[in-house]
């Protein structure tokens, strides 16, 4: 018999409150994750959690509004296959995920039952899927993206993760994702994706070198360039690295600086860039990215260093 996320889901939510009644500290890290608790981590299991909470818990875990879109999604049957596939990539279990492809080659193009609908490609990048799945990338990660890759896994494939649309493809969601970073993993998985057919631009032009710079993972960034990822604009120049070409755009004046489609918004989906201030936003990102050569060269520019960015962690200049 089909198993369902229903019943799939009233499973998680028992094992959750036994979780709790247990103290384990992961419930109330998901409680917070999920915006389901305002206690302390050490309040938190000493209260209870009824089964209501755990339900709304794993429907949210699981990209649900509610438990009641659980219910109304229960004549979906969940892939038992896709699942165990998913499991394999997260655990780097090669040897798993490769038996799982031989026996079911429609895994490479596969997607989750769940909302997100990520494929297991996307489960590559650790980024928009389950907490639980999300918390660590294993060392084998670029050879599981390759054998993904290999089998036919579209590498530009885009799913329901934040919203859905061009940022959600997995070279979008891995240049964004602390646990590959913190693995060691990130800027290896990015070469990859981009010589498995991922577009270093992105599928809508820039997005994935903007989100690596916004998020300031420089060496996914690098790689990216390497892979053949557009610098055309002085904050990609300057968050990069590349101080010859830093030097040639602000050799050109500041209206050549925003001329760019690139530099026109932090981000493809920010607010607007002032053009007035572009050598102040290149120089926020140089410092944000440790380009110690270009920060010394803008500063020489004189620039007005209580321009802020964007996002609290760029701040100004000086902070960042």
């Amino acid at each position: 018999m089909p198993v369902t996320p229903g019943d799939a889901l009233t499973y998680q939510a028992q094992l959750l409150i036994r979780a709790h009644n247990d103290g384990h500290p992961d419930v109330a890290v998901l409680l917070r994750g999920h915006g389901l608790a305002s206690a302390s981590d050490e309040e938190i299991p000493g209260s209870g959690l009824s089964l209501e909470r755990a339900h709304a818990l794993v429907a949210k875990e699981h990209g649900f509004r509610d438990w009641d879109e659980v219910l109304r999604n229960g004549s979906s049957a969940i892939d038992a296959r896709f699942e165990a596939a998913v499991e394999a990539v997260i655990h780097g279990e090669l040897g798993d995920l490769q038996r799982l492809l031989d026996e079911a080659p429609y895994l490479a193009h596969a997607r989750s039952s769940y909302p997100h609908h990520s494929t297991l490609l996307h489960h590559c990048s650790a980024n928009g899927i389950e907490h639980t799945r999300q918390w660590q990338s294993p060392a084998s990660a670029p050879d599981i993206a390759r054998a993904l890759l290999d089998a036919g896994a579209d590498p530009d494939a885009t799913c329901n993760v934040y919203n859905g649309g061009a940022s959600t493809t997995p070279l979008c969601l891995l240049v964004s994702s602390g646990p590959p970073a913190v693995a060691g993993v990130q800027d290896a998985l990015v070469e990859v994706l981009c010589k498995g057919g991922a577009r270093p631009d992105g599928v809508d032009g820039y997005r994935p070198l903007w989100s690596a710079i916004i998020f300031c993972y420089a060496r996914a960034a690098e790689r990216l360039v390497a892979c053949g990822a557009s610098v055309d604009n002085l904050i990609f120049a300057a968050a990069t690295g590349n101080l010859h070409l830093v030097r040639s755009y602000v050799a050109a004046g500041r209206e050549q600086m925003a001329m760019a489609a690139s530099a026109q918004r932090f981000g493809p989906d920010g607010p607007a860039l002032e053009p007035d201030h572009m050598l102040e936003y290149a120089l926020i990102y140089a410092s944000g990215h440790a380009r110690v050569a270009v920060v010394e060269f803008l500063l020489s520019q004189r620039p007005d260093l209580t321009v802020k960015g964007n996002r609290e962690c760029e701040t100004t200049a000086l902070c960042g």
